[in-house]
């Protein structure tokens, strides 16, 4: 995903303020669940606020695994980092960004579908069938990276989701694993609980009165968030030395649905836009011979058509945006 970081007044107008929202962090942390929480009691509260939190997805192997990747791939591959002195536009202001790990590094596919996580992703979506994969990518704000000042702002989102019935499920889900433990020291991310029904951070503010909270989400490392693309969320930055590494990934609803619109009785939900233009799914997946992972791998955009037609050939690959290999 591409954002906008360019500083600005934070929405309240108030210049004590900091840049962010309208300065009203919580002060409790909000309800976390253990990856065995019944799928009823995650989707009622996501139904209301628009993320869920998960603890404990990741156990200390695969947290290891990880972190040993970050150390080895920035060692020995840091242009695709973007690291050092030609810094590439999209990694300016959010840290460090491996954007298509899949593309070189078949073993990282074991974390493809983890269970701890997909078996909410999958449930809030409408069922296994109806994941789409849509983005992979590791980010790092390294120690003493200073402040960046995001602001809060929602991904992708689809122009009818305020008028259908139901509003659900969601277009587009994104989780987050925590790979770092993240405290108020640390960047964090930080939503606005039921921000996802509304059409601008204002709108939410207006609305929800007494009850509008900017939730910091801390946790130890294998904590994971799951979120509505539609929420209000940013980064908090901590206090611009310790540093916190994430691992994202992006999901799409996939399938055609049943829904109505005020000014029709019924029509068909198709299936979630492309998320990107550009993210590309390497051929052992694109051609995965288990006919469920070729599903889960199946929402091609223009990109990923042009290079399939053109038999994966690396080269075409090296001139596609963050092809690079």
């Amino acid at each position: 995903m591409s954002i906008s970081l360019v500083p600005q007044q934070n929405e309240s107008g108030d210049p004590k303020l900091a840049a962010q929202g309208f300065g009203r962090l919580a002060a409790n942390a909000p309800d976390a669940f253990t990856p065995t929480v019944s799928l009823a009691i995650a989707q009622e509260f996501f139904l209301k606020n628009g993320y869920l939190v998960l603890e404990s997805t990741l156990n200390r192997e695969e947290l290891s695994t990880l972190n040993t990747f970050f150390d080895r791939t920035q060692s020995e591959r840091p242009d695709l980092w973007g690291l050092g002195d030609k810094r590439k536009p999209h990694h300016r202001n959010q840290g460090l960004i491996l954007s298509q790990p899949l593309l070189d590094y078949p073993e990282l596919d074991t974390f493809l579908r983890h269970p701890a996580a997909f078996r909410y992703v999958a449930a809030l979506l409408g069922g296994p069938s109806a994941v789409r994969w849509s983005e992979f990518n590791f980010r790092e704000t390294p120690r003493h990276a200073g402040a960046g000042t995001m602001n809060f702002h929602h991904d992708a989102v689809v122009e009818d989701r305020f008028m259908r019935f139901p509003y659900g499920p969601p277009d587009y889900l994104c989780s987050i694993h925590y790979l770092t433990d993240v405290n108020p020291k640390t960047p964090s991310f930080c939503v606005v609980p039921g921000s996802h029904q509304f059409p601008s951070l204002r709108a939410t503010f207006e609305a929800k009165g007494d009850d509008y909270l900017e939730q910091p989400i801390y946790g130890p490392a294998g904590t994971c968030i799951i979120y509505d693309t539609g929420l209000f969320h940013t980064r908090l930055d901590g206090d611009g030395i310790e540093g916190r590494r994430t691992w994202h990934q992006y999901y799409a609803r996939g399938g055609h649905l049943r829904s109505s619109l005020p000014t029709t009785k019924r029509y068909v939900r198709a299936p979630s836009p492309n998320l990107t233009d550009w993210n590309l799914i390497p051929k052992r997946l694109a051609l995965h011979p288990d006919p469920e992972m070729r599903l889960f791998f199946s929402h091609w955009n223009s990109a990923q058509c042009e290079w399939a037609a053109q038999n994966f050939d690396p080269e075409i690959r090296a001139l596609m945006p963050r092809g690079d290999p």
